[in-house]
């Protein structure tokens, strides 16, 4: 399964979002970013699926060029100050180490990660040495939730069984583990 596959069996995830403000300066759409008060161009925040907030609900769709919205059947046209979301775009290592998870072993790291409080959305770094084919070795991943920095050391063995144990650390001391082999 991809994973986009895996994600929709799992709740909806905190802070999967990038909200913000946009407007047409110049001919151009700029994305204002609301968390990080930055500016950008909006083609180049989103890789074309975006939402916008319209009529008290989020409505789905693919940004078109001239700031035009294709929804399904309809078109929508961005109009200055119009709040979109997009999802946020994962670290190529982070996305392929996920996708290299077994399927029991990413829900069990899901639901422990969530149960600290931490989104899959919230990875600042990762270092992936599945990557590289190693068939033993230790992942480092950061996590940052705005209120807690996490980092969580994966301890892999891939041979003829999967073997996967999970250390995390918070920047306050705590520590937790996760074990899940086979």
């Amino acid at each position: 399964m991809n994973l986009e596959q895996l994600l929709s069996y799992i709740p909806e995830q905190k802070r999967a979002y990038i909200h913000g403000e946009v407007e047409c300066v110049n001919d151009e759409w700029i994305f204002f970013d609301e968390e990080h008060e930055e500016a950008a161009l909006l083609e180049e925040m989103t890789e074309g699926e975006i939402e916008i907030f319209r009529h008290e609900r989020w409505l789905h769709g693919y940004l078109q060029e001239n700031g035009i919205v294709h929804l399904g059947g309809s078109i929508l046209s961005l109009h200055n100050g119009d709040i979109v979301r997009f999802r946020k775009l994962l670290p190529y290592a982070y996305r392929q180490w996920l996708e290299g998870l077994p399927e029991k072993t990413f829900f069990c790291f899901v639901e422990w990660l969530n149960s600290l409080h931490f989104s899959l959305y919230d990875c600042l770094y990762c270092y992936n040495g599945l990557l590289f084919a190693k068939q033993l070795g230790v992942n480092f991943i950061i996590f940052d939730n705005t209120e807690l920095i996490a980092n969580v050391q994966h301890y892999y063995e891939r041979s003829n069984i999967s073997k996967d144990r999970f250390e995390m650390t918070l920047h306050t001391g705590n520590r937790f583990i996760c074990t899940q082999i086979g």
